[in-house]
């Protein structure tokens, strides 16, 4: 039986994009802040932080050093969150149409998600245009947890989900039998999945086995996509049953 696929049709809305071109990478802005780059390795201050002076010797940059932070997180990938890097989401906010120019001269487009706070880069929708986004390819099992996790997550009423490798495991125990492999082949591919959404910044580790959900799950599917792909892993979970 011919798996779905993950492209889909969805209008973007304020932004979606397919999910094979969710980019491997930690979240933008995870872990310890970066120092600017101005005299003294210092945050940028004063009149530097609205002008695009020079950053070091040979720099021939426009941008104020915020904005090209903020450029650099995005072309970096996945996403760009503001609960893990407020500043930096602030200085997109602050600098957003020069930045937008910046990545359209890299064949980038920017979406925004300003209700889930998260951003991030998808190749521009012309025929022409070269693949500048890395793609991460996705297994049956990781879009079948992919979708289950969106949906606790449009579910939550703070917007946040933690869920643990054993939840996961109850729910894709569903298409165990459609593989038609053992116990142990089941849980390597499980082990799998939950490796490659970890290091693809979808999943965030907290303590133990448990990670929170990214929020930026909200935003890569657009409306139609997730609903075919959820009647057509419906069906399919009947069938393994």
């Amino acid at each position: 039986m011919t798996e779905p696929t993950v492209t889909g049709t969805g209008q973007a809305t304020p932004g979606t994009t397919d999910l094979t071109s969710a980019r491997p990478g930690r979240p933008a802005g995870s872990g310890a802040a970066s120092p600017g780059i101005g005299n003294g390795g210092g945050p940028e201050t004063g009149s530097d932080a609205g002008t695009g002076a020079h950053l070091w010797p040979g720099d021939h940059g426009t941008l104020p050093a915020s904005a090209r932070l903020a450029l650099a997180r995005l072309v970096r990938g996945p996403y760009l969150a503001a609960e893990s890097d407020p500043d930096t989401w602030r200085a997109l906010l602050s600098h957003e149409d020069m930045v937008r120019e910046r990545l359209c001269d890299q064949y980038l487009d920017l979406v925004v998600d300003a209700d889930a706070q998260v951003a991030f880069v998808r190749d521009v929708p012309a025929a022409d245009a070269p693949q500048v986004v890395r793609e991460l390819t996705l297994t049956f099992l990781d879009t079948a947890l992919l979708l289950h996790l969106r949906a606790l997550l449009l579910d939550s009423p703070d917007g946040r989900v933690a869920v643990s490798r054993d939840e996961a495991a109850d729910h894709l125990g569903q298409y165990r039998r459609r593989g038609g492999g053992s116990p142990m082949d089941f849980t390597r591919q499980l082990d799998a999945t939950w490796a490659r959404l970890t290091e693809s910044g979808m999943l965030e580790p907290l303590s133990g086995d448990r990670c929170v959900v990214s929020p930026v799950l909200r935003t890569v599917f657009g409306a139609d996509q997730v609903a075919a792909l959820s009647a057509e892993y419906a069906r399919l979970a009947k069938e393994s049953a």
